[in-house]
């Protein structure tokens, strides 16, 4: 009788965790068709698909092609997969890359329909100076002020109302600002709105925001409400479901993979996973 309530035991914390990863699946997706399945599976829309653990090993090409139909039938605009184009000298028609945007520090005046995006972005990381600032595992401390570690929030935490239709992401449209003064801005926004609705333990890295970006750009696409459609999501999610908040293991961490956001959080990258530290 104690075996099989053990294995019953593993079952149901199996499927728990199973249930947690599935319902969370917006703050997993890192492309615009990942975001796109996750807002299938959120509609009970992926059957005949492969898991999304599975359908992210594809290419886009082939990711296309599996959410085609179910994105139709479910009213989902889906653009196709961008092709690479060939560099034109004509300023009014060379195609938009982010790349060369954060270099020269310029904004494209194109669309951003035809460029193929371009995977370096994952890699970019925040630019900060953390000479002076002191580590010390779940805590930081920089010219006199403390940053403490955060991960997820139950929501008998949460402010009153966060998880509310009215409470909304909010990023800013780029619109004078070139590129990477926009993306810092506007990803200090998405780190501050995750972290409201008690989710600080599963935002993206800075690198991985850029990128989808991209992504989402060079589909022809509105970046900041696409990441409304995602927030909107999360929150239905955050308010059924239950979350850990057991902090993540920081074991090799150092203040140099770590900088300053808006004043009040220090974020930190390791191994692809993104750390939130908030002013105390």
């Amino acid at each position: 009788m104690r075996w099989i309530y053990g294995v019953f035991a593993l079952v149901m914390m199996g499927t728990a965790w199973s249930a947690q990863g599935q319902s969370f699946c917006f703050a997993l997706a890192e492309t615009y068709y990942e975001q796109v399945y996750c807002q299938l599976q959120a509609r009970a829309q992926t059957k005949g698909l492969p898991s999304f653990h599975e359908f992210r090993k594809n290419n886009q090409t082939i990711q296309a092609a599996l959410l085609r139909r179910p994105a139709e039938r479910n009213g989902i605009k889906l653009p196709a997969v961008a092709k690479p184009v060939v560099a034109s000298t004509d300023t009014e028609t060379t195609s938009f890359s982010v790349k060369s945007e954060i270099a020269t520090g310029r904004r494209s005046k194109t669309s951003a329909r035809t460029e193929p995006v371009d995977d370096y972005l994952r890699n970019t990381s925040l630019i900060a100076d953390t000479s002076g600032c002191l580590y010390r595992t779940h805590y930081i401390e920089c010219n006199g002020i403390g940053y403490q570690l955060t991960g997820n929030k139950t929501n008998t935490r949460l402010r009153s109302g966060v998880l509310d239709t009215e409470n909304k992401m909010a990023l800013p449209e780029q619109v004078d600002l070139p590129l990477q003064p926009y993306l810092e801005q506007a990803y200090g926004q998405y780190i501050h709105k995750m972290c409201e609705i008690g989710l600080c333990g599963v935002t993206m890295t800075y690198g991985k925001f850029a990128y989808l970006y991209q992504d989402v750009r060079a589909k022809g696409l509105n970046f900041s409400q696409r990441f409304e459609t995602m927030f909107s999501f999360l929150k239905k999610d955050k308010a059924s479901m239950g979350v850990s908040e057991t902090l993540p293991d920081t074991a090799g961490l150092g203040i140099e993979q770590c900088a300053l956001l808006r004043d009040r959080y220090f974020v930190c990258e390791m191994a692809g996973r993104n750390l939130v530290y908030v002013r105390q």
